[in-house]
């Protein structure tokens, strides 16, 4: 499964979006995600049971290990 995760300007988690497309258009309707100047967007492939964890910390941990090192 395709994620997007974001950091900030320090490497610090900021969230996820699924996929990597950060924007849509149904119609007339038209929604773009966007982040502060100095986030960082990790375009990443994940275990497709991410999209079934319903544990905050557990998700996180997760994402976390999908993370480039630094």
């Amino acid at each position: 499964m395709k994620m997007t995760i974001v950091t900030d300007s320090h490497g610090k988690l900021v969230g996820a979006v699924h996929g990597h497309t950060l924007a849509s258009k149904q119609g007339d309707v038209e929604a773009k995600v966007s982040f502060a100047t100095g986030h960082k967007l990790h375009k990443v492939e994940v275990e497709d049971d991410m999209a079934k964890i319903t544990d905050a910390a557990v998700f996180q941990e997760r994402l976390l290990k999908h993370l480039p090192k630094s």
